[in-house]
């Protein structure tokens, strides 16, 4: 398994024009500096009043598909 790190830092405001415009994936540039799309429904339990903020691990398979997604911080 693969494990890589990222930020996101969105705001509750950009989250609706994501969803209210059929955004399926967010696009992230991880600690490692390689770059992910992730299915927005992937983030939907991490989402609060203020948007979705922390420092998150994805675990990929050695099919490159997601095994888990965490909040870190």
């Amino acid at each position: 398994m693969q494990r890589l790190r990222f930020r996101l830092t969105i705001s509750r405001a950009q989250l609706l024009q994501y969803y209210q415009g059929h955004t399926a994936a967010l696009s992230v540039i991880t600690e490692q500096g390689l770059r992910l799309q992730v299915a927005l429904h992937h983030f939907r339990s991490f989402v609060g009043h203020d948007g979705l903020n922390g420092r998150f691990e994805i675990e990929l398979t050695e099919q490159r598909q997601l095994h888990r997604l965490h909040r870190l911080s």
